[in-house]
């Protein structure tokens, strides 16, 4: 174990920036960024945990866990809360992605495909994990569907289905986010003009920001909203009920 952390140690630091070029992107580095906030907020909320929350953090993220705990269990019936921890980081994390392209000089990591995609196929792969711990080889029976005697056309429709929503997840989340980004920079190069022209400054992108913040959020929710139909949807029947049906979302892709 220590020859392969030796090797993998040595590794990084004879690392050339050339060599570093096609993994450090600025996606991925905004993502890394995005990661180290979150990290330092949740330090500060558990390095003096009181029983009676006195500590402004303490009290945010005690509020923001039973929030996604009511959440899980509303939405997929009792015992869903055990989800809220996986749930709630899916949340946080994409609200925070998204989020930064708010920030003069970054753009949203879940702007580009890439990013949404390496959301949305963990989320999927973790959803079959549950179905075949909880169901066993009884799950592969979502997959052969009803009746039976059709499975050669049924296992086929349903294995896209499985594609189809890592296809859904992550389209959905960047064609939003990346939409925003783009009014937003179209606005501030047209601001940037007036203001060579009149030389008076008028932020006209400062709206957009408002409502790339709003949409951010939101975004944040319908992906949290449809891993958790998902995880509903591949667990037993008694565990969710939510089971096989995805949350409307139609307002939410405005």
């Amino acid at each position: 174990m220590e020859e392969h952390l030796a090797t993998w140690v040595n590794f990084l630091v004879n690392l050339e920036p050339a060599q570093l070029r096609p993994y450090l992107t600025v996606n991925v580095l905004s993502a890394w960024i995005v990661i180290g906030l979150i990290l330092l907020m949740v330090r500060a909320g558990t390095r003096r945990m009181d029983l009676r929350a006195t500590n402004g953090w303490q009290v945010v993220w005690e509020w923001a866990f039973e929030s996604f705990e009511n959440f899980c269990r509303s939405t997929m019936g009792p015992g869903g809360e055990r989800f809220a921890p996986f749930l709630g980081t899916i949340f946080i994390y994409v609200a925070g992605l998204n989020l930064f392209g708010v920030v003069p000089g970054f753009i949203s990591p879940t702007a580009s495909l890439t990013m949404t995609f390496a959301l949305s196929i963990p989320t999927i792969l973790y959803v079959q994990y549950l179905g075949f711990r909880t169901q066993g080889l009884h799950y592969l029976m979502h997959f052969v569907g009803e009746p039976w005697w059709l499975f050669p056309l049924n296992i086929p429709i349903h294995v896209i289905g499985e594609f189809a929503r890592v296809l859904s997840l992550a389209i959905r989340l960047f064609g939003n986010i990346f939409g925003e980004d783009t009014v937003i920079a179209q606005l501030v190069v047209l601001a940037s003009g007036i203001f060579a022209a009149i030389h008076v400054p008028i932020p006209i992108q400062f709206p957009m920001v408002l409502f790339h913040i709003f949409v951010s959020f939101v975004q944040a929710l319908v992906f949290m909203m449809l891993a958790a139909s998902y995880i509903s949807g591949a667990l037993p029947e008694e565990h969710g009920s939510a089971h096989g049906h995805e949350p409307e979302t139609q307002s939410a892709d405005a």
